[in-house]
């Protein structure tokens, strides 16, 4: 089963791969873990993990490209896989200095593109297979998947975490948006219809932003989804908020919430529309899971992020100035 590049990530500094109706991202104990035993309402609000599967790459020494392809076959999320940009599938290629490139002519989100291939040189330089996480594509059965990536909580280091990776993250997170409204933009990404091209934030624009920047960001990337879109994102936002405040003893650290919906759709109040998700669960924790500290009361850090988003929605908040927001966006 061959894996492929994925072209709508937006953040994360793993490379996410693309294969069969699902994402691949490098495998996480602590990760897989959570999602076995995750709460089944949250379940409602997070891509479907699948299974963890071994991972091999290799180059035809010839032509230069790679094949990553996955020991056995999945096929839960098969059917999601029959959008245009899922045919269209891209891989990789070796150029003569060794380095991995995305072999395509498409436009492609840079920094996507840089985390996924770091990703195939070092499964190159490995003689054993790399174990991944395949879990479901949210956004597999969208055309022009435009994707909100948000850094959600107040503090982002696990308890694992080492006193030097603890203090990057304390300043990470007080020099941003994370520390004052808990959430910070990771990426975002919107398909521009006049320019029939993306625009892309990546996340160090993210974490260099205000507070009325985060808004800014927040606004454009709802003004282009519709007004029934973006009624539908709020309510399903405003649902979170309510299950995660009943949640005891949780803990979300650097987990995100991912907003998606599809360009090329007619804006509707549909389900599915618009998808909703918390992803990113390595550092995660609950009262006795494996080891870990135990904590009371809901995660506040998170529910003030998640108080901000809807809040940043309001029509009420102040317009972010345009120059602030054409210095920090990227085109391609």
């Amino acid at each position: 089963m061959e894996l492929t590049a994925f072209r709508h990530q937006v953040g994360g500094h793993f490379g996410i791969l693309s294969c069969n109706g699902h994402v691949a991202k490098p495998s996480n104990l602590r990760e897989m873990a959570f999602y076995k035993v995750m709460n089944s309402e949250l379940k409602h609000f997070s891509p479907a993990f699948c299974k963890e599967v071994d991972v091999r790459a290799s180059v035809n020494p010839v032509t230069g490209q790679i094949i990553v392809e996955a020991l056995e076959k999945l096929d839960c999320h098969k059917k999601k896989s029959s959008s245009k940009h899922e045919r269209s599938s891209t891989g990789f290629r070796q150029n003569t200095d060794g380095h991995v490139t995305v072999d395509t002519e498409k436009q492609w989100n840079p920094w996507a593109a840089e985390c996924q291939c770091k990703v195939v040189e070092r499964m190159l330089k490995e003689p054993d297979p790399t174990p991944f996480l395949l879990l479901e594509n949210v956004v597999a059965h969208y055309t022009r998947p435009c994707v909100l990536d948000l850094k959600i909580g107040t503090r982002q280091h696990g308890d694992d975490a080492s006193e030097s990776k603890r203090h990057r993250q304390l300043m990470k997170c007080r020099h941003s948006t994370s520390a004052t409204l808990g959430v910070r933009v990771v990426g975002m990404q919107l398909y521009e219809a006049e320019t029939k091209s993306y625009s892309y934030v990546e996340k160090q624009e993210g974490r260099r932003i205000d507070a009325a920047g985060f808004r800014g960001y927040v606004k454009r990337f709802i003004k282009c989804c519709g007004r029934s879109r973006a009624e539908r994102i709020r309510q399903k936002l405003s649902k979170l908020r309510s299950l995660l405040a009943e949640f005891e003893g949780y803990r979300f650290f650097s987990a995100s919430i991912l907003i998606a919906f599809d360009a090329e759709a007619a804006d509707s109040s549909s389900d599915d529309a618009v998808k909703v998700c918390i992803i990113d669960f390595a550092h995660s924790t609950f009262s006795g899971f494996f080891e870990d500290l135990a904590y009371s009361g809901a995660d506040e850090g998170c529910l003030l992020g998640l108080d901000s988003i809807v809040e940043a929605m309001e029509p009420s908040v102040p317009k972010e100035p345009s120059s602030q927001m054409s210095s920090y966006e990227k085109k391609i």
